[in-house]
């Protein structure tokens, strides 16, 4: 039986430092990606650091990566979401593990396959066709979803087994995952999203 992980006023606590962050001139977009986002061990295993590193080093070897490559984003690792239509929604038993794995090596192997996969050519329906135009605003940010690979590709059916086998094994959540190009672009897409949250775009 898992021991819940839902602790809504060490949630507020997370929000509220963020925000005083936020509020903070003196810190930077980058700093703050830096700080929250990267740095740090996820709120779901902030009773238990080690869990996170076998989570990473799991992964890692699965990729033929280094665990440092490996990182949890999203609500599971603030203890609330800054996605723009979830904003300051609390971590959940319904939410999911959201990992990414900066690697270019990874990033490029996939990019060729999917090259001669020919994904460029290949006859789309008209929602293939949005799905296709959704996965390239995402490439030219250094953002490879395999959720937006063409359903022929035989590694995207690999990617969700291998993902799907992991859920539910460090916490009671599915995990999901996506592949950065690089540390620099993976810093960028953040630092785009806490700029617009300081305007209050959304």
């Amino acid at each position: 039986m898992w021991q819940t992980l839902i602790d809504q006023s060490h949630i507020n606590q997370n929000i509220d430092r963020f925000k005083v962050a936020l509020s903070d001139s003196l810190q930077t977009d980058q700093l703050i990606v830096q700080k929250y986002i990267i740095h740090g061990t996820p709120y779901v295993f902030k009773n238990d650091e080690g869990k996170y590193f076998d989570l990473q080093h799991e992964i890692a070897t699965n990729f033929k990566e280094n665990p440092k490559c490996v990182h949890m984003v999203g609500s599971a690792k603030l203890g609330f979401s800054i996605a723009p239509r979830k904003l300051w929604n609390s971590f959940s038993e319904e939410s999911d593990i959201d990992i990414a794995i900066i690697s270019r090596t990874l990033f490029e192997q996939f990019w060729s396959e999917l090259y001669d996969f020919d994904i460029a050519l290949t006859d789309r329906t008209e929602r293939d066709e949005q799905t296709y135009n959704k996965f390239l605003k995402y490439f030219f940010k250094g953002w490879l979803r395999p959720d937006l690979f063409p359903f022929k590709y035989s590694r995207k059916n690999q990617w969700f087994e291998y993902f799907k086998s992991i859920s539910y094994k460090y916490t009671p959540q599915k995990i999901t995952g996506a592949i950065y190009y690089s540390s620099e672009l993976f810093e960028k897409y953040h630092m785009q999203n806490i700029k617009r949250i300081r305007q209050g775009v959304f």
